[in-house]
């Protein structure tokens, strides 16, 4: 466990929820720089700066929503992108629905698909890694949890814009559904109707089993 965390514990178990100083921090916690020790945790949000030199710590039930709040706001991070990507796989999918048809995701796992440049895959982790945000590449073998950016590198990324974002063609993201047409069936029969697409189209690009 991290030693910060450990602490916010006692400091929770001491306070409560009780406002605390510096002083009445030292006096519990034994520390030659308690003035660091309490910045830093007020920097990890372990902990609420009320005002010069007051604090109170951050509930147990409170941290886990900050957690998570957190975690989902870093999509946002792809309104300032360094280098061209297009949403894919998924989220290709939603973005050419109008929203309609989303899936791909669970209560605890939010995946953001992006196709990337394979030339600048190093420098894309560098730089969700420089926002404290998570990502992968498709081969990487890592437990996945909250909202993370799953790499997709391709020899060069072809995008259109859709509503604003850049998004794989239509023709790409109509194969992927193509080839999983148990579970894309209804977003193959919106994109139909709305692009007044041919029956062949829509097709199963693969035998489907009973």
């Amino acid at each position: 466990m991290n030693k910060y965390v450990e602490l916010w514990g006692w400091v929770c178990e001491v306070f409560g929820e009780q406002a605390f100083t510096i002083d009445q921090f030292r006096a519990e916690f034994p520390s030659p720089d308690p003035a660091k020790v309490v910045h830093d945790l007020a920097q990890l949000k372990l902990i609420t700066r009320l005002k010069t030199g007051v604090y109170r710590p951050v509930p147990p039930i409170e941290l886990p929503h900050r957690m998570v709040q957190e975690s989902m706001s870093k999509e946002k991070l792809l309104d300032s992108a360094p280098y061209p990507f297009a949403y894919s796989h998924d989220d290709a999918v939603r973005i050419w629905t109008d929203g309609y048809y989303w899936t791909g995701f669970t209560a605890g796992y939010k995946p953001v698909h992006v196709e990337v440049n394979k030339t600048e895959l190093e420098q894309w982790r560098g730089f969700f890694q420089n926002n404290q945000a998570d990502s992968a590449a498709e081969e990487d073998r890592k437990t996945l949890f909250g909202l993370v950016f799953i790499l997709h590198p391709v020899p060069r990324v072809q995008s259109n814009t859709v509503n604003g974002v850049p998004v794989i063609p239509l023709s790409d993201t109509l194969d992927y559904c193509r080839e999983r047409i148990h579970t894309y069936a209804p977003a193959l029969e919106y994109l139909r109707r709305k692009f007044h697409l041919k029956p062949g189209q829509v097709q199963p690009l693969v035998p489907t089993h009973a």
